[in-house]
């Protein structure tokens, strides 16, 4: 047990000596700190009872400034010996620390430099910290101990609160729009009996009373438009999903997501609908369209460009896809171009590697990539005026896939064959290849209408929205290595 711990767990119990309680169930606070300073009025006073945690504490002679802060600011409270009385004043400072969370009552008045504060005519401790505050938090080069203990990142880094602000800012936008423009929220399973809807590695979990091994849902896509089938015609789900793959900056094993699904609509309906979506987003979140987001300036002002998948790759690398329709001949130029392509299975991975490698970080204004490759989207309708193409598009936005959308494929049995095909990919050694969901199958047989869905990050539109260059900085609890580090010892360094 570290020293300070000691000391303060020591008043701790100087409290409990005097019959006070250090941690009471209940308060009389009548206003928040934003509150109160909005009624604040020099020419009257206003009694009040406000409450937070101490941030500084400044003692002179037979005066104390107290800094405290509760969700709403900060704001000082004065204690007057003469006022509150000598013992009153004596066992504040016998037992206060900076981290504490106190109530102060009062009246409002300016001190002598004109600062709103609040005259103490009591107080009361509402939790005793037995831990202090870590010093200079903003000076810690070590990161992760800023996401292994948030809390403490929450307490003393003012971005790290308003990232968490400004994520439930953007979050309820998009409720609100979706809900404006009559999408129903729905919620689908976690636990599935096959990982699908994308292309990636899943978590897996056993039932023991069932005795069968379940997934981590690595997207809600098959569940969502299975309820399209029921006659859902506007549907989203805000959905926490699980991928077993690497960590990064962009990336994070679990992570959030919107999917919407929209029957009778068309990849360009819901390309005009994100447009509006996004605006309104960024007007919420940032105050205009035009979003700073680290060294560039982003307009999320509608209508956004749009490039086609096979554009674009020429344009970045010279290759033109149509020349290299096979994954042999692809194979081939990407090796010339001096890209390793040994260990890569099946032409959509080639594909996949050639854009995220040469084309992808290229892209910095929000800009609509159309039309992948159809052995890319095994789940989406093909381009009924080029096969070879499929009728989708993605955002990009400062390199990072932000949107992906399409036109959802409802014929049985063309989508039995496309599951056929990433089966034989598996069998090659694809572990990302998507798995045949039979009752997926058969739900399609009753007929699933025309349709178009998407899945939005909300993690990666956090980021661009307030700047932040690291996922962990937007998720409250990123995961971590766990480490077996005492969290005693950990508190020293």
């Amino acid at each position: 047990m570290i020293q300070e711990e000691i000391v303060r767990r020591e008043r701790r119990q100087k409290l409990i000596d005097a019959n006070t309680n250090p941690y009471p169930s209940s308060t009389k606070r009548t206003h928040t700190i934003a509150d109160f300073q909005d009624q604040f009025d020099v020419d009257s006073t206003i009694e009040a009872a406000l409450v937070g945690r101490i941030k500084a504490i400044r003692k002179h002679g037979g005066l104390t400034f107290v800094r405290f802060q509760d969700a709403s600011g900060i704001f000082q409270a004065v204690l007057m010996r003469d006022d509150i009385g000598v013992d009153s004043y004596t066992f504040f400072h016998e037992i206060a620390d900076i981290g504490d969370f106190f109530e102060f009552t009062g009246s409002s008045f300016l001190t002598k430099k004109g600062e709103k504060s609040l005259k103490v005519t009591g107080w009361g401790i509402l939790s005793k910290s037995t831990l202090p505050l870590p010093e200079k938090w903003h000076g810690l080069t070590d990161v992760e101990k800023r996401y292994r203990h948030r809390y403490l990142d929450l307490i003393s880094n003012e971005q790290a609160m308003h990232i968490a602000r400004t994520r439930s800012k953007i979050v309820s936008a998009i409720r609100r729009h979706l809900e404006e423009e009559e999408f129903i929220e729905v919620e689908t399973p976690v636990l599935q009996p096959i990982a699908g809807g994308t292309t990636a590695k899943p978590f897996m979990t056993h039932h023991e009373t069932l005795d069968h091994n379940f997934y981590l849902r690595i997207a809600p896509e098959l569940y969502l438009k299975r309820l399209l089938v029921g006659g859902f015609e506007k549907i989203y789900e805000y959905a926490r999903c699980y991928r077993n793959e690497g960590i990064s900056p962009q990336h994070n094993p679990e992570f959030t997501q919107i999917e919407a699904y929209w029957a009778y609509a068309t990849i360009e309906d819901l390309m005009t609908h994100l447009e509006k979506m996004l605006e309104t987003v960024a007007v919420e979140a940032t105050g205009s369209t035009l979003v700073h987001s680290g060294e560039d300036q982003l307009s999320f002002s509608a209508p956004l460009p749009r490039k086609t998948f096979h554009e674009i790759v020429l344009t970045e690398t010279g290759i033109d896809l149509n020349d290299f329709p096979d994954e042999e001949s692809l194979k081939k130029i990407m090796s010339v171009q001096g890209m390793q392509v040994e260990h890569i299975i099946g032409y959509a991975e080639l594909v996949d590697t050639l854009y995220k490698e040469k084309v992808r970080p290229n892209i910095v204004q929000p800009t609509f990539i159309t039309d992948y490759p159809a052995a890319m989207k095994p789940l989406a309708k093909k381009r009924e005026n080029n096969p070879n193409y499929s009728a989708g598009a993605q955002l990009v936005v400062k390199g990072v896939e932000l949107w992906n959308a399409f036109n959802e494929l409802n014929d049985p049995i063309e989508q039995e064959e496309r599951f056929m095909e990433q089966e034989a990919l598996r069998e090659r050694g694809s572990e990302d290849a998507q798995r045949i969901d039979y009752d997926y199958l058969k739900a399609l047989k009753h007929g699933m209408p025309p349709a178009a869905g998407y899945g939005l990050g909300i993690d990666r539109l956090v980021m661009l929205m307030t700047g932040a260059t690291n996922i962990k900085e937007v998720i409250l609890f990123p995961t971590l290595k766990p480490t077996d580090q005492d969290e005693g010892d950990d508190q020293k360094e």
